[in-house]
């Protein structure tokens, strides 16, 4: 009975074999490994060497291809691709120019030109990858200055990484050792080359082995989805294949997962089962996989990157545009992104009311962190506003889902008079404020700007700090409110630390680039700093951002 599997014992010097070449498909992921992975096959193989005994690498799924000696690869091409480097840190190292030449057999065929066309590389990655692949790894002596390559993408960072660790390791042996472990890499790994007979049977082979251990990145296994629904031809497949890819060097991996997810709960608000399982059911369902990647998948990846970024530069409203997402960017939650994006795909930044929209969700996104605990009634409230997007009269109306009632504008009050006792809310909540006073501007979260506590946290036993504040339960109560925070640079913050007040606004204001913020700068004319100073600045930088929410 033919089952169209064949299952082969191997060793790398057969899988690498002359003639043969293994090229990626388009619905493989980019090299994924990081040092630890590449480390710990090192390592199996340098323990194999000084054993004896072969080392299991597990099997590689191939599919043949069009072309006599090619074969698309199906699983294995992170272990593939790691060889390889390996293989070409060794043959670099290698003084022995015979020996060199057999290591890069299993790169490259010597029976062609080494370098430009007409070049048979034994192992070719995606349009993206494997151009530097070629240059940086493959091409004999290109490992010795793998270190002065900056690469373009993560993935390609990994193969620079990766081979220097290689490289690091392999210096400190001597020649013996490094030709004992060449020989038991081309010799004594053990593989099982499994050829499979159709693109169809590729994909379910591709996903039964990528969803046991360790798992890829969840855009791998929606793209292997979406490619079988759509059914693409191998021109089709490459076609989207390398636009998937640029989306992926654009966000990077962890990013396009989130991205997806997004997407999921703009067409999903349910929110049940995981990304992978539910998005085909979510999305898939409403939209055809081939318009999904054509129409719809583009315009969220550019919206996302504005969202992901907040530089909105184009367009008569694009400095408040900006200006909202990078005070939203601050908050630890991210269940805003959903409605920003959908409104970003669907109206854009020049539409007429985008300048009220994005203030508008600012202000629900800071509300919502500061008294909504559970993560479920958070994002039914973010839920309400995707469900109106449409209808302006039912998105800014008095009860539409902007709306904030007098319970939840006094509970916000309260919150915001209260303690701070998390970083990330602390933070925020500086930002914020130092885009509402008075010459103001929004700092964008990435900057080096750091919450700096007037009164100290931890205060030592000698401090004049305990002259002014010798109520302990004062100090834990107002060391973390509003009102005792101002913004420095990390390096100023600290200088000034646990220096008494004269001293730190001497820190603050001399040369310390506490004028470039406006929360410091609230300081300047401030000469003693007691509790009811922290109490009556608390209750005034309250009301401040009371009236620009309009609470």
């Amino acid at each position: 009975m033919d089952l169209g599997v064949r299952a082969q014992e191997s060793s790398l010097k057969m899988i690498f074999a002359p003639g043969e070449q293994l090229r990626m498909p388009p619905y493989q992921r980019s090299y994924s490994w990081g040092i630890n992975e590449a480390n710990e096959l090192l390592g199996d193989l340098i323990e194999s060497t000084e054993s004896g005994m072969p080392h299991f690498v597990g099997a590689i799924v191939l599919i043949h291809g069009d072309e006599g000696g090619v074969f698309e690869i199906v699983d294995g091409q992170q272990r593939l691709t790691t060889l390889t480097i390996l293989l070409a840190v060794l043959r670099d190292l290698e003084s022995d120019k015979a020996r060199a030449t057999m290591l890069h057999e299993l790169i490259a065929d010597q029976a062609r030109p080494m370098l430009g066309e007409g070049a048979s590389w034994r192992l070719t990655l995606n349009h993206m990858d494997g151009p530097f692949f070629r240059e940086a790894i493959q091409t004999p002596g290109a490992t010795r200055n793998i270190e002065k390559e900056p690469g373009e993408s993560e993935s390609q960072l990994r193969m620079v990484r990766n081979a220097a660790a290689f490289a690091k390791r392999i210096k400190e042996m001597s020649d013996d050792e490094r030709r004992a472990l060449a020989d038991v890499v081309m010799n004594q790994c053990a593989l099982v080359r499994v050829v499979v007979s159709d693109k169809d049977q590729g994909f379910k082979v591709f996903r039964v082995l990528n969803t046991r251990g360790k798992e890829p990145d969840a855009h791998d296994i929606i793209k292997t989805e979406l490619f079988q629904r759509a059914r693409f031809n191998n021109e089709d497949a490459s076609k989207y294949s390398e636009r998937w890819a640029e989306h992926e060097a654009a966000l990077g991996g962890s990013a396009f997962d989130d991205l997806l997810r997004q997407i999921r709960s703009i067409y999903d608000k349910s929110g049940r089962g995981e990304l992978v399982s539910a998005f085909p059911k979510a999305v898939l369902s409403k939209v055809e996989p081939r318009k999904f990647l054509e129409d719809v998948l583009p315009g969220y990846v550019e919206a996302y990157r504005l969202i992901t970024t907040g530089e909105v530069e184009d367009g008569e409203h694009a400095k408040i545009i900006s200006d909202k997402l990078n005070q939203m960017r601050a908050l630890e939650q991210h269940s805003w992104r959903a409605p920003a994006l959908k409104f970003l795909v669907e109206r854009g930044v020049n539409d007429p009311t985008a300048p009220e929209f994005f203030t508008q969700l600012e202000r629900l996104a800071y509300v919502i962190m500061l008294v909504v605990t559970e993560r479920e009634p958070r994002n039914k409230r973010f839920n309400r506003v995707i469900d109106v997007m449409g209808n302006d009269r039912s998105l800014f109306g008095k009860s539409g889902p902007f709306a904030i009632d007098r319970s939840e504008s006094r509970k916000t009050r309260e919150r915001m008079m209260g303690r701070f006792a998390t970083f990330g809310q602390r933070r925020a909540m500086a930002l914020r404020l130092n885009a509402a006073l008075e010459g103001g501007s929004t700092i964008p979260p990435e900057s080096d700007a750091t919450v700096e506590h007037v009164l100290p946290r931890n205060i030592q036993e000698d401090s004049h700090w305990l002259t002014v504040w010798p109520d302990p339960s004062k100090r834990r109560e107002q060391c973390d409110t509003l009102g005792n925070f101002v913004l420095l640079t990390n390096k100023v913050n600290q200088r000034a630390d646990r220096l008494d007040f004269r001293a730190k606004k001497d820190v603050y204001f001399n040369g310390g680039g506490g004028l470039d913020f406006a929360l410091t700068r609230d300081l300047e004319e401030q000469d003693a700093w007691t509790a009811d100073v922290v109490r009556k600045r608390t209750e005034r930088l309250v009301e401040i951002l009371c009236e620009e929410w309009r609470l």
